[in-house]
């Protein structure tokens, strides 16, 4: 593994100085989300939920923000709903520091912040009856992908978070497959949209023709989508290994200055974010959460996508599709029933949600409030979450949108 991130640290070529990142400590023990949460000086409860299928998924909540600034906030507190992206977590939202964090910088200004895990990764990765291993045995229990999160996972999540705070609405907030499930929800369960304030998609991966990811250009060239199951697994893809964490922890240390460069290489390389974006000693931590359990599913069907030029459901092939949908191809997601105002953002060098692929989606949507290309070149698909520079290029204008339909 080490020998293969110098090959990519050495094919890629590139070099990093100092930033004004380096005061941080370089190098966070590793932690769960919850200890992570308390470390940054939050509280935080964690809840369990069962979806109508059976998963049980792990949400984590932060009810307010520091202790030190909670006095003066008012109750209750309005809820904002945050969805990871794929192969994520609820870490997500939460890396640190909290000035450089949604889910932080939410709970500082008086929201009550639930985050949702979807069903697979290390939070939701348990069901009343389906044995959970990674091998054939349990694969009845990696039979799902982003439709059926969108449908069970954060329907479930929503349910509990506006049950357990007595209220009737929340903001919801959802980064890449976070903004799938909401399309799928929204246009499958459309009383749902009642449930939302105001839905903020950060790269929203539904039209994806125009994608430059290897993953889809594997498949366009072996013409086959099938080809990803053989590449990365029928089952499980991508669990997390604990191998990454040490391997990061070894080659990030104070003490070797090389390590770190070499450190940020293997992050951009790995995680696919801007180099000049990217807080290098964090690098460990990020490893520490990325990546998450999921099912090879959710890459297939995006790769279908790719390929098919819309946006329908995933596809089986003839027969089963004509068992499952009562037709031989699959049934395109009917956005025109996604009527809660929805914001969106979208980057110049989002290899996975192109530009002109989110202007389709825009143009498809009934109430989009706000279509926001994010001001800064070179802005990639995880630059959302962990760019050095995501605090005012997107989350104060999330805070804008949320001041606004709030009526701040």
């Amino acid at each position: 593994m080490l020998g293969q991130l110098l090959s990519f640290a050495a094919l890629i070529g590139l070099t990093v100085g100092d930033n004004h990142f380096n005061q941080l400590p370089r190098d966070l023990p590793k932690m769960s989300v919850p200890d992570l949460i308390k470390y940054w000086g939050y509280p935080v409860e964690e809840y369990w939920v069962t979806t109508d299928d059976g998963y049980i998924l792990g949400l984590h909540r932060i009810p307010h923000g520091r202790e030190s600034e909670d006095a003066s906030q008012p109750q209750p507190r309005p809820v904002v709903y945050l969805q990871h992206p794929l192969t994520s977590s609820s870490s997500a939202w939460v890396f640190g520091p909290p000035q450089k964090s949604l889910g932080f910088i939410l709970a500082d200004l008086g929201y009550d912040v639930w985050m949702g895990n979807s069903r697979g990764n290390t939070y939701s990765r348990n069901h009343t009856y389906l044995e959970t291993c990674s091998t054939a045995r349990c694969k009845e229990f990696w039979d799902f992908g982003w439709h059926e999160g969108g449908l069970y996972d954060v329907t479930a999540g929503i349910d509990f978070a506006l049950s357990k705070t007595n209220q009737r609405e929340l903001r919801y907030v959802g980064h890449s497959m976070g903004t799938t499930q909401y399309l799928v929800m929204l246009s499958e369960r459309p009383e749902y949209n009642e449930k939302i304030k105001l839905g903020v998609l950060l790269a929203p991966p539904a039209f994806m023709s125009h994608a430059t990811n290897f993953i889809f250009q594997i498949a366009k060239l072996a013409n086959d989508v099938e080809i990803l199951y053989h590449l990365f697994g029928f089952y499980e893809f991508l669990p997390h290994y604990d191998i990454i964490s040490w391997l990061a922890h070894s080659i990030c240390g104070d003490d070797n200055h090389l390590g770190s460069i070499l450190c940020l290489n293997a992050g951009f390389l790995i995680l696919g974010f801007n180099p000049g974006q990217l807080n290098a000693t964090m690098i460990p931590t990020y490893l520490d959460h990325i990546p998450e359990g999921t099912s090879t599913r959710p890459f297939v069907h995006y790769a279908q996508l790719h390929l098919s030029k819309g946006f329908g459901a995933y596809d089986y092939g003839k027969e089963e599709n004509l068992i499952r949908y009562n037709q031989t191809t699959p049934p395109e997601y009917d956005l025109s029933k996604v009527t809660a105002p929805t914001a969106i953002f979208k980057g110049d060098a989002d290899d996975l949600v192109n530009v002109v692929d989110v202007d389709i989606l825009v143009n498809r949507l009934p109430n989009v409030v706000f279509d926001h290309m994010v001001e800064k070149d070179g802005w990639t698909h995880t630059d959302y979450v962990v760019a050095m520079d995501a605090d005012y290029l997107v989350y104060d204008y999330v805070v804008q949108l949320l001041n606004d339909i709030d009526g701040k």
